[in-house]
């Protein structure tokens, strides 16, 4: 059994953090290929509207996903091992304060298992597609632990285990800023 992993919408914190603006044109977070470390200015830099005293998310999707140490620990805990890390920081805007102990990261591999007869979706350009509702083939998935979805690379899936790991791990539900939403299958 799949899930999206998805932004928690009903996360308390009223901050944004957006992505770096410096990135090369060559590199891509959603295409689920390698990207060469060497075109990088490391550790990338996001800002937020957060400011000091401020609590922000382990976790934010996008077109460069954010992951916490916390939140990284808890997926490599998990298994999943198809993740390539850069060093992130993330910068107030309002007074400068940098939280540290980010990592931007890339989800390696694109598995084509979405089930077009029942799923409800745009499509895009021919083979792109954006899913309001998800069924996928969960076979064709082969039990991934975490992929992005090639009908749909802006996805990640989410294998059951990964979140039943996370949720086992994190008993008092401190890593924020996530949730799974359900697909069918």
């Amino acid at each position: 059994m799949y899930f999206i992993l998805v932004n928690d919408v009903f996360c308390d914190f009223d901050f944004y953090i957006k992505a770096p603006n410096t990135l090369p044109r060559e590199v891509d977070f959603i295409s689920g290929r390698t990207i060469n470390a060497d075109t990088l200015t490391l550790p990338l830099e996001f800002t937020t509207d957060a400011s000091e005293g401020d609590s922000i998310v382990d976790f934010r999707d996008g077109t460069v996903p954010l992951m916490s140490e916390k939140c990284l620990s808890l997926f490599k805990g998990a298994g999943v091992d198809n993740l390539q890390v850069f060093p992130a920081i993330v910068k107030s805007e309002i007074d400068g304060t940098v939280w540290d102990g980010y990592f931007a990261v890339n989800v390696l591999g694109l598995i084509a298992c979405a089930d077009l007869d029942k799923s409800e979706y745009a499509e895009i350009m021919p083979g792109s597609y954006r899913f309001s509702e998800l069924a996928i083939h969960a076979k064709k998935a082969n039990e991934a632990l975490l992929f992005r979805l090639q009908e749909d690379p802006g996805s990640i899936l989410m294998h059951k285990n990964v979140g039943k790991y996370i949720v086992e791990n994190d008993p008092d539900e401190t890593m924020v800023g996530w949730e799974a939403d359900d697909i069918i299958q």
